[in-house]
């Protein structure tokens, strides 16, 4: 029998390979559209994003996550929850075409408007594949899922780059996020038809216990995406877009670790996790080892980020974004801090305790809500940063709080699990702010040159101490390149 250590690495091989893919293809668009359009359409691309995963929770209306939890799952029950995700996705669509213009007085962009009508396009096509898409994920056919994933951003970038010569970038970016969405829909659909098609069945009653859990996971979500938007939300609505534009310009850059990176464990944490919801044991085993492992790939990214943000934004953004650079610094560390936090969720939810979720979010919707309410009053992104990195440091020692009520995870143990990541990646990160330094006074800040030698220099540096500290993934690895034969 499988391991969870085991059953998480295999999940994650393939979930790893997709968003290795996906990341790269985002990070190429994000810099082509942070060429491409102006600081204030930046701003525009910060606020439709906040509406489209507003839109997007309700669409799943909690459904994904009790699906998977549930260990037995019926027919009749997958089509009623089927139907009902269409029906939900036909009520977004029209209440997102009707209130458009509502929700771009609200950010005092009149061009929203129209924007929004486009958008809300997606949420038709969506609902087809969304039970699909967790069906393949409870079965751990992580494959198929990055199969999928990769084809459908690739597809959409290509349609985002063809489309930005002939029309305006944001409206390219709009109609791309339709296409992308759409098309991934179908795939899921077409992907897991053999094994379950939805038939003409609607029996709520079947659904009741389903149901009841998704409604704590849709409020929990909901708070939750709340919380981590509200800064945008304020910042867009009492600062303006060109301020929205440079903070989400920053907050993308930041994030990428976090949004990218942490489902290659957190995606196949859930179903894992669940399937082992009663071992104490097992589920402490399987958080410190993805907390390790999270750690040890962000950590160096995040940290180093400090050291090199202000070669980064100018070679990749140009001088348009100088003011972007010591909100990098600062919102990096909200970043380190997210990564530690996102694993938390997949143990909540594994225990079925969706209620938790949902009181505890509401609590940090309060904390953030009032802290950044007051900061977005000075009118400085600097101090709203700042203000980021407090609240957040309070609810990660709150969130391992909450974890050793839930399953007994010890204070000395995390820490031990984190201590050593974060030293190797404070020595590279360290070693990259003096290479770049020492490399500036030889080539222009908008050059490429300082960026590359500091991180190849930090990076080669990493992983000669990654070999010395933590040998056994490197023996791992040659095992598998040589059939499992010792050299």
């Amino acid at each position: 029998m499988m391991t969870i250590t085991n059953q998480m690495t295999k999940g994650a091989k393939w979930t790893g390979i997709s968003t290795a893919a996906i990341t790269i293809i985002q990070i190429v668009q994000f810099i082509f559209l942070g060429n491409q359009m102006s600081v204030s359409q930046f701003g525009l691309v910060g606020m439709l994003t906040t509406i489209m995963v507003f839109a997007q929770i309700l669409l799943d209306a909690g459904f994904g996550s009790a699906v998977i939890q549930k260990e037995k799952i019926s027919k009749p029950m997958l089509s009623t929850l089927f139907w009902l995700n269409v029906m939900v996705g036909c009520s977004l669509f029209i209440l997102l075409f009707c209130t458009s213009g509502m929700i771009a007085g609200f950010f005092h962009r009149s061009e929203l408007s129209e924007l929004i009508k486009i958008l809300a396009v997606l949420f038709l096509a969506a609902p087809v594949g969304q039970q699909s898409q967790y069906l393949l994920q409870k079965d751990l056919r992580f494959n198929h899922l990055g199969k999928i994933e990769m084809a459908s951003s690739f597809v959409s970038f290509l349609l985002l780059v063809i489309l930005t010569f002939v029309m305006n970038p944001i409206y390219a970016f709009v109609i791309s996020q339709v296409v992308l969405y759409g098309l991934k829909s179908i795939l899921y659909f077409v992907s897991y038809a053999r094994t379950w098609r939805p038939g003409m069945v609607f029996e709520l009653k079947e659904c009741r216990e389903i149901l009841s859990f998704g409604a704590f996971q849709l409020s929990s979500r909901l708070v939750n995406r709340i919380g981590s938007n509200i800064d945008v939300i304020l910042i867009g609505r009492f600062m303006g877009a060109e301020a929205l534009g440079i903070y989400n310009l920053v907050y993308q850059i930041v994030t990428i670790p976090v949004l990218r990176i942490n489902p290659i464990m957190t995606r196949v944490a859930f179903p894992v996790f669940s399937k082992n919801q009663h071992s104490h044991s097992a589920l402490n085993e399987g958080f410190l080892h993805m907390t390790k492992l999270l750690s040890l790939i962000t950590f160096p990214m995040l940290m180093g980020l400090t050291a090199v943000a202000n070669v980064f934004i100018l070679t990749f953004f140009g001088e348009k974004w100088i003011e972007a650079i010591p909100i990098v610094q600062i919102m990096a560390i909200v970043g380190i801090l997210r990564v530690l936090m996102n694993p938390s969720g997949s143990i909540i939810l594994a225990k079925g305790k969706a209620d938790i979720a949902f009181y505890w979010d509401s609590g940090m919707l309060l904390l953030y809500g009032g802290a950044l309410g007051a900061a977005v009053t000075t009118d400085s992104l600097e101090i709203v940063a700042w203000t980021y990195v407090l609240v957040s440091i309070v609810n990660f020692l709150l969130g391992r709080w909450l974890l050793s009520w839930l399953i007994g995870l010890e204070w000395s143990r995390y820490l031990r699990t984190v201590a050593m990541p974060f030293v190797l990646s404070l020595l590279i990160s360290f070693a990259a702010y003096l290479i770049n330094k020492g490399w500036t006074y030889y080539f222009s800040e908008t050059t490429v040159w300082p960026l590359i030698i500091s991180v190849t220099i930090s990076a080669a540096m990493y992983l000669v101490l990654l070999y010395r500290f933590y040998p056994q993934y490197f023996s791992r690895l040659l095992k598998k390149r040589t059939g499992g034969r010792s050299l």
